[in-house]
């Protein structure tokens, strides 16, 4: 390994959320992290994901439309650990808190899926304003296609993500936030099958998702970070004999650092072991002219129990561009004459981070390496992540002050929920609920659970509890047609917050402002090949403002603006020459793949759909003079153009006969529905027209 530091090279964290060019559309997204910002999450990331141009902050209501209409057809849900979940969120996405016995989940992994892309990010930042934003971080994103990638890396993601969903309170139980965790991870595997493999056998450069985990209930041994990444270069080439680490936290001071020795016997034998420990520093008292080390000084004292030669380097507090930033990252790098590997990822340089001892965390690492051939740049591509380090001539005489006084994460811990309180779902609908899953041997003697937010009210006490039975599944009525925003459980010796995700999303409020829309608007939306661009266009009638800018649509020609009103002054045979156009277009956007049945059902009945727009435009059956016979032709267009949808699946995708069953009977449900709502056509519309309606409901109910 070089001993000269290089630039690293840098980027914008949020930017890996994009979806890459001709990727298809959005699949759904899984995350995990420790800390938590829902709204970094819901507005910055998640914004990325589904290509979301309106901005949350100045374009409000296209903002709100967009998001709820795209997140219907999609999944999207973080694994959070269970002191840092159910604070705030959107119920359109899933908070799955995650209870690590003695440990935290604190990995920081991302799966996002496009039709015709897959990217796992492997970072050391957790999704917050800080992790994104400002601190000193690292990520590497996985890339796959159909044509390529390293399916072996999203294998192991998805195993490291289903052994988290495993470890959600009440899991066994499948509520619906685990049950949509699991479909989609089950999607993930249809969508890759098929895909080229790239081999990992004797390649230059090889990638392997290197975790931390505890044992389970289920058989599964523990892992070990440091263990399996010294595996895989023993596999390669053998022992490493050089290993830089670079780590923001360390365990508590003490004679012997127990992951330093782990690391030091992990080690080739035979030979010197060179150890490089980069830590933070304490800038700014000169007084001493002692360097003043965020670190224990077990750090350089173990390693000469076992031959290793140490050296100490302090981490920067800047960036290239002089910029003040936490270092945050965490990296590990093992080398010997023939390959040089670095792991990235969660893991800090502890004995729970790195799966050394009993008590361990969830972590997930990228380790990349590349062999040392000659030519060959990758190993100093590599090296190049390091960042100018500062090496301490002389550690000895330097003040080790152990632990960081300001540890983030430690700050942010927060009292650890009773294990009796397993769960909580709201059903929406007609009869709202609240259901609580509950442990009772591991509930505490008193305890009361609470909503937050604008709809404060005390759901369920431990006598109300009790007076009924003692359930297992406790169904409490929620009377406020919108949902409780969060759920607050107190008991004697603390408070916490309980995670709340929906039995159904299709069952939530639609937002107000949809009532503004009519069947045309709706109809132009639905065949709009960028409805992102229709949603900003209507939403700026709505609210005309002088800070919204022209510039946002001024791709799209006006004749083929996807909101355009009709002209009044057109002939009947040009509307209906450009309704036949945009029902055409409506059907091609139905033809198009859908991943999953709960995509298909948001898709024809969700907020935006295809079940809205027939409804709208039943209303418009009975209004007065010539305009009937026009709105029931156009409301018998739609169902001829249902009629003839030919679905075009893809790989990965629903397949035509999965298409079809979920298809043919809403398609005969609603032909149906219509049909009863129009019986009485024939007081306002004229006899040509109702036999016609006639025949394509038949038709259509065949």
């Amino acid at each position: 390994m070089s001993s000269r530091s290089k630039t690293p090279k840098s980027g914008a964290m949020l930017d890996l959320w994009r979806p890459p060019r001709d990727t298809g559309e959005p699949v759904g997204c899984l995350s995990t992290t420790y800390t938590f910002a829902p709204g970094l999450f819901d507005e910055q990331c998640l914004a990325r994901f589904l290509a979301i141009e309106s901005e949350p902050n100045r374009e409000d209501l296209a903002f709100l439309l967009e998001r709820e209409s795209r997140l219907g057809s999609v999944y999207a849900g973080v694994l959070v650990d269970h002191t840092q979940a159910g604070v705030e969120h959107s119920l359109r996405w899933d908070v799955l808190p995650v209870r690590i016995p003695e440990g935290k989940q604190h990995a920081k992994l991302s799966l996002l899926s496009w039709g015709r892309h897959v990217r796992v990010i492997v970072a050391s930042a957790n999704l917050t304003e800080p992790g994104y934003r400002t601190n000193h971080e690292v990520a590497v994103a996985v890339e796959l296609t159909p044509e390529e990638g390293d399916v072996g890396v999203l294998t192991e993601a998805v195993a490291f993500l289903r052994a988290l969903v495993a470890l959600v309170p009440g899991a066994s139980k499948r509520p619906a936030g685990v049950r949509r965790a699991e479909a989609f991870l089950d999607q993930i595997e249809r969508q890759v099958q098929g895909w080229e493999q790239r081999s990992r056998r004797r390649v230059p450069v090889s990638q392997h998702l290197i975790v931390t985990l505890p044992a389970d209930g289920a058989g599964r041994p523990a892992r070990s970070s440091l263990e399996q990444a010294v595996e895989v270069c023993r596999k390669r080439w053998g022992s490493p004999d050089r290993a830089w680490v670079a780590s923001p936290f360390f365990d508590a001071d003490g004679k012997v650092d127990q992951t330093t020795a782990a690391l030091c016997k992990f080690m080739s034998r035979g030979g010197r072991r060179e150890l490089r420990f980069c830590v933070p520093a304490v800038r700014g008292d000169k007084a001493t002219g002692l360097p003043r080390l965020s670190a224990p000084k077990a750090l350089l004292l173990t390693p000469a129990l076992y031959q290793g030669k140490v050296t100490i380097a302090t981490l920067p507090e800047e960036d290239r561009d002089r910029n003040l930033r936490l270092w945050h990252a965490k990296m590990l790098a093992l080398s010997s004459a023939q390959y040089s590997a670095l792991m990235t990822g969660s893991s800090n340089f502890t004995c729970a981070g790195m799966g050394v001892g009993r008590s361990r965390n969830a972590e997930a690492n990228l380790l990349t390496i590349v062999d040392r051939v000659a030519y060959n740049r990758d190993a100093g591509r590599l090296e190049a992540v390091w960042p100018e380090l500062e090496v301490v001539s002389d550690p000895d005489a330097a003040e080790w002050l152990g632990r960081p006084e300001t540890d983030e994460e430690e700050q942010a811990a927060a009292p650890r929920l009773p294990q009796g309180f397993l769960s909580a779902t709201y059903r929406a609908g007609d009869l709202r609920q609240v259901v609580l899953q509950l442990d009772p041997p591991a509930l505490p003697e008193d305890w009361r659970v609470c909503s937050c937010g604008r709809v404060g009210v005390e759901l369920l006490t431990v006598t109300a509890w009790h007076e009924s039975g003692s359930p297992h599944l406790a169904v409490i009525t929620w009377a406020s047609a919108q949902p409780p925003e969060k759920l607050l459980v107190r008991w004697p010796s603390g408070e916490a917050f309980l995670s709340l995700n929906v039995e159904d999303s299709r069952e939530l409020p639609a937002p107000a402002q949809l009532e503004q829309m009519s069947a045309e608007d709706l109809l132009w939306i639905l065949a709009a090949t960028d409805p992102g661009a229709a949603f900003r266009v209507w939403a700026r009638r709505q609210q005309p403002s002088e800070t919204f800018d022209p510039d946002l649509d001024a791709a799209t020609p006006l004749d083929l603006d996807p909101l355009r009103r009709y002209d009044l002054q057109a002939t009947f045979l040009h509307r209906v020459r450009r309704r036949a156009r945009i029902l055409a277009q409506l059907r091609a956007n139905l033809e198009r793949p859908v991943w999953g049945r709960a995509a298909l059902e948001w898709r024809l009945r969700g907020l935006i759909g295809i079940e809205l727009l027939a409804d709208r435009l039943a209303r418009e059956c009975f209004g007065k003079g010539n305009a009937v016979n026009e709105a029931v032709l156009t409301l018998a267009d739609l169902l001829i153009v249902l009629r003839e949808v030919n679905y075009q699946p893809t790989g990965g995708a629903l397949s035509k006969p999965e298409f079809e069953e979920v298809f043919r009977p809403f398609l005969r449900e609603l032909a149906e529905r219509l049909g009863r709502q129009l019986r009485t056509l024939s007081a306002c519309a004229s006899n040509e027209v109702v036999w016609f309606w006639a025949r394509v409901v038949d038709r259509c109910r065949e």
